[in-house]
């Protein structure tokens, strides 16, 4: 069974943008602390092109940032744990917030975790 996401390239692109300014970079450090053309980033942030799953997770190292914010646009309500993995979060739909379900959040748990083993493997 295959599942069909669209990817919300202009969300995306608006959170990568925001948390590249709150953490102090330009597009042009930011390309040179990921070893990518400052070209590729305006692209990602305009929405004119998705970044990759390593683009997002090495962003995220970099700036500090929670790669579920800067792919769903979930912010933590409360901490996040030494494991990558939120406990509480809200989703945005439209005006108003509303908690994840506990499957969403199995879910976003689960990819937490998966994204922690991986960066672990690859010593990120």
């Amino acid at each position: 069974m295959q599942i069909k996401y669209d990817l919300d390239k202009v969300g995306i692109g608006s959170r990568l943008q925001e948390e590249r300014i709150r953490a102090g970079h330009t597009q042009e450090s930011l390309a040179e602390a990921m070893g990518i053309t400052d070209k590729y980033i305006s692209k990602v942030e305009n929405g004119a092109a998705a970044p990759s799953l390593s683009y997002v997770m090495k962003f995220s190292d970099i700036t500090r940032t929670d790669v579920c914010y800067l792919l769903r646009g979930i912010k933590a309500k409360t901490d996040v744990t030494a494991a990558g993995m939120v406990m509480e979060a809200t989703a945005p739909y439209g005006k108003s917030q509303t908690k994840l379900s506990k499957k969403g959040q199995k879910i976003c748990d689960e990819m937490m975790k998966k994204l922690k083993e991986v960066l672990e493997e690859n010593n990120i």
